[in-house]
């Protein structure tokens, strides 16, 4: 038996009815809030480190390599927010990733941010990887075992920061260790090994050694601010190892580029100096090219314009309390043009220098094919050319390239064709004669073969250029 509709239960009907209505309002602009929330910060990248990563040593206060990243994603139409501190480590930093119940006041937690990206920007110096001095008990290492710990731990922390911001939906780039003024041979070797060991992961990655390294695994003149940290010029360099469309390409969704193991290669149909080319829409100086070429005969095979650098050194006065000291500055201006030739001249693959200088291998190969990786550090200014993994000879110069050229003669054979925007120390160059594909740092890879030979591989937007009435594909 129905009940009649009395005038009270239809005012609670009406209100059920209001509420549900209002309940269903609020979780639709829930839910808008929510999209707009994760529309506005699919752009977000986060800074996240220690204090080389935070700006520390940047006389010019512009926020260090992250804060000329940060102009260089805005024009982007990106958004880059610090939240490093200086003095963590791969355990420290751990504590900062997310608040938690009782978050500590006037600290950086990553996820306060909420960012799409994070670059973790931490150093084996901080994980207390370096020789104990004397007297020096904390923080550093008295035997090649216990640096092989702290190399381990360091590792191990690394993966854990990778796997937890992964669950948190945050897709993280790694900035490799750099150097440090304190290192030796035994830090050096574990840095350029570990920065082997980071390439080997499925993780993009940042080359910062290669921007700043002496050659000895400390910071090339004019790039410091104390031992520990760039300066203003070091800075900056590090700044221009970042590949600037990296983060554009991951929102894409392109993945972490692999070496071909196509048998394929692309040919010159006629003599021409640009059929394959690359210009260079941001600010570059520390590079590295790499390809491998069969020649047909003596001749061109790889060209790099661009603009040399004229280079002055100042003295900076800095101070921390009482204690006071001077360090060199390098201000590095582009000047006159540039053009230099990667060639083959008796048989031998031979570098000419913009300033008349060239150095060549020792003797012609029995077979024809060459892996070639010419590499450049501009802020020690050094050249170096290595053929089939062996280094040929340096040269003294300092260049900001525009353009990198594929192509010489009629018949000439090419394949696996890389440009890093770092300088590729002898490690890394007998790992890409191996086989192995570094990604940091890795702006153009076009394997020139398969079945799209010209297409760019690298967690990058750039787009290299072909002549495809020049260039044709082959297979073997």
């Amino acid at each position: 038996m129905s009940r009649p509709i009395t005038a009270r239960s239809l005012h609670i009907t009406r209100s059920a009815t209001l509420l549900l209505a209002i309940a269903a309002i609020a979780a639709t602009a829930t839910g808008i809030a929510q999209t707009v929330s994760q529309q506005a910060n699919e752009k977000r990248v986060a800074i996240w480190g220690s204090s080389v990563a935070n700006g520390t040593g940047d006389e010019s206060l512009q926020g260090g390599y992250a804060g000329h990243l940060q102009e260089l994603l805005a024009e982007r139409g990106w958004e880059l927010i610090n939240q490093s501190r200086g003095g963590d480590n791969t355990v420290t930093i751990a504590a900062r990733f997310e608040p938690g119940a009782a978050p500590e006041e006037n600290t950086r937690y990553l996820t306060s941010v909420d960012p799409a990206y994070v670059v973790i920007g931490l150093s084996l110096g901080n994980e207390g990887i370096a020789q104990c001095q004397l007297g020096q008990e904390n923080g550093c290492t008295n035997s090649f075992a216990e640096a092989n710990a702290v190399f381990d731990q360091f590792a191990s922390g690394l993966q854990r920061l990778i796997a937890r911001s992964r669950a948190a939906g945050i897709t993280p780039i790694i900035a490799l260790p750099y150097a440090r003024s304190d290192f030796w041979e035994r830090e050096y070797g574990l840095t350029r090994r570990m920065n082997l060991l980071i390439n080997s992961w499925d993780v993009p990655s940042v080359n910062t050694l290669g921007a700043v390294d002496d050659g000895q695994g400390r910071w090339a003149r004019g790039l410091w601010g104390d031992p520990y940290h760039p300066n203003a010029a070091g800075h900056k360099e590090i700044a221009y190892s970042f590949v600037p469309s990296l983060f554009a390409a991951l929102r894409t969704g392109k993945p972490i580029p692999q070496r071909s193991r196509n048998d394929g290669f692309v040919k010159l149909r006629a003599d021409s100096l640009d059929a394959m080319s690359y210009d260079v829409d941001d600010t570059m100086h520390s590079f590295a090219l790499t390809f491998t070429v069969r020649p047909a005969k003596d001749g061109p095979i790889a060209t790099i314009r661009g603009q040399l650098l004229d280079s002055e050194f100042t003295i900076v006065r800095r101070s921390y309390g009482a204690f006071e000291w001077d360090t060199e500055s390098i201000k590095l201006t582009p000047a006159d043009g540039f053009a230099a030739t990667l060639g083959v001249r008796d048989g031998r693959i031979s570098y000419y220098s913009p300033g008349g200088r060239s150095i060549a291998t020792s003797m012609e190969k029995s077979d024809a094919w060459y892996d070639v990786t010419l590499t450049h550090y501009a802020a020690r200014g050094e050249t170096l050319l290595y053929v089939d993994g062996e280094r040929v000879g340096s040269v003294t110069e300092r260049l900001q390239p525009t353009a990198f050229m594929l192509g010489g003669t009629a018949n000439t054979d090419y394949k696996d064709w890389m440009i890093h925007r770092s300088g590729l120390n002898k490690d890394e160059v007998t790992a890409l004669h191996s086989g192995r594909l570094l990604q940091a740092s890795l702006e153009i890879y076009s394997p020139l073969s398969g079945e799209d030979p010209i297409a760019n591989h690298a967690q990058s937007m750039s787009e290299p250029r072909f002549d495809s009435t020049i260039v044709r594909s082959w297979n073997d």
